[in-house]
């Protein structure tokens, strides 16, 4: 075989001709039309071009860094050392420029290259304040530092640069990554009427908000939700756990919003850090743990739960845990045995990070319920010298009583109680300073107060039900706190699913409670109230009246109302408005409105009714925003359901989250930017 000969562009040029001559016939007429291109097509040599600009749509006024790749499409290498400079054109006006590659590109090779530098001495370029259409080109070798390239032709690229205002979380449009609705990551948090303060703004306050985990987590075992799932086959199955629960329609009347199985041998780790993710996203600093054994026999794995949690909030950093002691539950028989538990308990999680800490080094410590079972002061200051003993753990002791109508609870633990809480009624706020009342009477034994905020309370099991009035005590409980100006909060709770008073998003009452809470926690934190930048509305319904009667479910077993009663039949439809304007209820053919002549929170209700509700918000006759329930109003029922049901018009509804999980959507959470539920 020859050794390759390197020719000159030259001599190629004087070869061409010879070869010319040999391809002409008789006649003088050429047997092959000889092209211009043949002469380079034969030439060895680099020979570098443009492949990619960007970026090419920018936001008006905004600061633009352009960057390009540039390939060599030759044969040879590039030479190192010498720079492969590289500019920036708009509408024919040099704007940057890069001059700091210098090695050497094989042929084929590609890099990618960013401004550094331009004419007036940055490499940033500021968009024209109004929106348009120009023309960006990107020009390699552009000062023909490497002029022996085979082909100058070929060192440009032209494309159209777009000058468009930035997209909106209100324009209806996926934008972006977006998928499936208008709502994701380059939105940021649209399914909310307000904008978000950073989450470690949120986290400087000295306002302190806490969330009761109890202990039912995202998933029971990692299963398939519409098939084999414990939620939908034990808990809210008639017949599930053996059939103890069929006597009242099964123990729940929702689950969490279900994720698919996952793949890890972690998943409790990961799903924990996905509800810490979701909790602290609205502006919650921690949980208080439900805590009554460290043993899982017999126990559905409740002891394991609680440590994964205080171990992902560990892992995860910024996010407070505070042993919270159920002294209803706790109880091995004695009262020296329940105290040796607690000290048990607590020598298992004291060297985790999480737990939560005073600036003098006491560890918190909750005590849900603490006279349960005739516990006294007495048997707390054993617990605690117990502890500073053996454990060297100083506690910061924090009772949670059930009741606060007299003093009794407030003078018996007066002498190991360091701050009081306490647990609340799932009723709305009608009188006003309620909150700072007791703020009030705990400041008089020398105590903070941390304050339960609720929602609803509905225990099926129980017999029992509390009157919420659809969202209004969840709202008007937080308008309460933040007029009589509290300091903590305890919400009650993240994710009792038994109770049906958890926040954490489920089937059933869906996002608003949460979406609502972290508009509350803000306007708590911050002391202003967040301004409504979008349009939302929550509807908020039962399935049935109160007073319909179940074809299988005998009366002896219905829940009864405790508390804020009579019940009301009532649908609501709330709306965060940024202005003005007319708010509707339909129910078959009647419309029910109300003309609100402010924005803000503004809330309508009207008589339930058989059928799916419809909402909207007018304004000067047109609808601007319109929904459909998700929930169906019926006639009849075979077991009572008290649950509120919710929903509204800033996140993808689904008939049917199962049904989405079971064919592998990622819409089973509802929205694209949320944080969890189908991680993997």
């Amino acid at each position: 075989m020859q050794p390759a000969i390197h020719t000159s562009k030259s001599a190629w040029k004087v070869l061409s001709l010879g070869l010319l001559a040999a391809w002409m016939g008789c006649g003088g007429d050429p047997l092959q039309e000889p092209l211009a291109s043949q002469e380079d097509a034969l030439v060895d040599g680099y020979n570098l071009v443009v492949t990619g600009v960007s970026p090419t749509t920018v936001t008006p006024s905004g600061a633009v860094t352009f960057n390009a790749t540039i390939k060599n499409a030759g044969n040879v290498a590039t030479p190192a050392g010498i720079v492969h400079g590289l500019s920036f054109w708009v509408d024919g006006t040099q704007v940057s420029w890069s001059d700091t590659h210098t090695g050497s590109l094989a042929p084929g090779a590609s890099v990618t290259l960013t401004a550094n530098s331009g004419p007036a001495g940055t490499k940033v370029w500021t968009a024209p304040a109004t929106a348009g259409a120009h023309t960006l080109l990107a020009h390699v070798d552009d000062i023909n530092r490497l002029p022996a390239e085979t082909s100058e032709s070929d060192n440009q690229s032209s494309v159209p640069l777009s000058v468009t205002p930035a997209a909106t979380c209100s324009d209806r449009v996926r934008n972006g990554t977006e998928t499936g609705v208008d709502c994701g990551p380059d939105c940021g948090p649209c399914e909310w009427p307000f904008t978000a303060v950073p989450l470690a703004t949120l986290r400087q306050s000295a306002k302190r908000v806490y969330a009761h985990w109890h202990y039912y987590p995202v998933s029971l075992g990692n299963t398939n939700p519409t098939s084999n799932d414990y939620y939908e086959l034990n808990y809210i199955a008639v017949n599930g756990e053996g059939g103890v629960h069929a006597a009242y329609g099964g123990m729940m009347r929702e689950r969490p919003l279900p994720r698919l199985p996952r793949t890890e041998t972690d998943w409790r780790l990961r799903d924990a850090k996905d509800e810490i993710e979701l909790a602290a996203r609205i502006g919650i600093d921690g949980f208080y743990l439900n805590l009554w054994t460290d043993s899982d026999v017999n126990n559905g794995a409740v002891w394991t739960r609680a440590k994964t949690i205080v171990d992902a909030a560990s892992q995860v950093g910024g996010f407070d845990i505070v042993p919270n002691f159920d002294m209803t539950i706790l109880n091995t028989g004695s009262q020296a045995g329940d105290q040796a538990l607690m000290i048990r308990i607590l020598g298992q999680l004291k060297s985790y990070a999480a737990l939560l800490r005073r600036p003098d080094g006491k560890y918190v410590v909750g005590l849900f319920n603490p006279p349960a079972q005739g516990r006294t002061a007495a048997f707390y200051a054993t617990v605690k010298q117990r502890a500073a003993t053996e454990l060297g753990m100083s506690l910061y002791l924090v009772p949670v009583f059930l009741g606060t109508g007299s003093t009794a609870l407030f003078e018996e633990y007066r002498t190991v109680g360091d701050a009081y809480a306490g647990w609340g009624t799932a009723v709305p706020v009608t009188t006003a300073g309620y909150s700072g009342s007791l703020k009030t009477k705990a400041a008089g034994y020398g105590k903070s107060w941390m304050h339960p905020m609720s929602s609803q309370d509905y225990r099926p099991k129980d017999r029992a039900f509390w009157e919420a009035r659809n969202s209004l005590t969840l709202r008007s409980i937080w308008e309460n706190v933040i007029a009589d100006g509290l300091d903590e909060v305890q919400i009650v709770t993240w994710n009792d699913q038994h109770e049906h008073h958890n926040i954490r998003p489920s089937t059933g009452k869906q996002w608003p409670a949460y979406d609502m809470t972290a508009y509350y926690i803000q306007w708590f934190k911050m002391g202003t109230q967040p301004t409504v930048e979008r349009d939302v509305l929550y509807y908020n319904h039962r399935l049935h009246r109160q007073s319909l009667v179940p074809t299988t479910q005998t009366s002896a077993n219905l829940a009864v109302c405790r508390a804020g009663c009579p019940a009301t039949d009532d649908v609501e439809l709330v709306g965060f408005l940024t202005s003005a304007g007319r708010l509707e209820i339909t129910q078959g053919t009647t419309t029910y409105g109300v003309d609100k002549a402010a924005g803000g929170v503004q809330a309508i209700r009207t008589a339930l009714a058989v059928g799916t509700p419809t909402f909207r918000l007018k304004r000067s006759g047109a609808t601007v925003v319109q929904l459909q329930s998700m929930h169906p109003i019926v006639g009849s029922i075979a077991y009572q359901d008290l649950l509120y049901r919710a929903g509204s018009s800033a996140r993808a509804a689904l008939p049917s989250c199962a049904a989405s999980c079971a064919n592998g959507e990622a819409r089973c959470r509802l929205c694209p930017g949320e944080p969890m539920w189908l991680k993997r």
